[in-house]
């Protein structure tokens, strides 16, 4: 039985380790504020005026992604029907009050600050990256949400919700 105790407690360490490595990879590679969630074993980011977030269906995403140029902003997975865009965030209260507005209409989620964006975490498969930050550098969410509007009424489905 101590053998599958220390079995267990060394794979604890190990996840433990590359969820850790993976924070400093967010902060030192992409400038993404990542801690742990202290709760549970996910991979936070802190939003505000450098880092926000889009969620979108994936075939409105996925028709987003192509206008704004395959590898121009960094996606990722929630799932099979979701896909994250990271972006920078907004300036102050009224452009993110202006961002809210112009996505109620449409299945599109802004995360804004105070509220944390979950990255993909190792040993978590719910969230994977569909394409991994170039660096520091993220398209301004406002474009991310006009490509997002654009997509919509080419699919001829806008307004999406009713």
């Amino acid at each position: 039985m101590s053998v599958l105790i220390a079995a267990v407690a060394a794979n604890r360490i190990d996840s433990d380790r590359m969820i850790d490595q993976r924070c400093r990879t967010y902060w030192e590679r992409f400038a993404l504020q990542a801690f742990r969630c202290p709760d549970h074993d996910h991979i936070l980011a802190a939003t505000g005026s450098h880092t926000a977030g889009v969620v979108a269906p994936r075939p409105l995403a996925a028709a987003a992604y192509r206008l704004l140029g395959v590898g121009a902003v960094p996606v990722f997975a929630v799932g099979h029907d979701r896909w994250v865009f990271i972006t920078q965030g907004v300036p102050d209260a009224p452009t993110a009050r202006q961002l809210s507005l112009s996505v109620f209409r449409y299945p599109i989620v802004p995360i804004l600050a105070p509220t944390p964006l979950a990255l993909p975490t190792p040993g978590f498969r719910l969230r994977s990256w569909l394409h991994v930050p170039d660096g520091p550098v993220r398209p301004p969410v406002t474009t991310v949400v006009a490509a997002l509007h654009t997509a919509a009424t080419r699919l001829g489905s806008s307004p999406l919700r009713s």
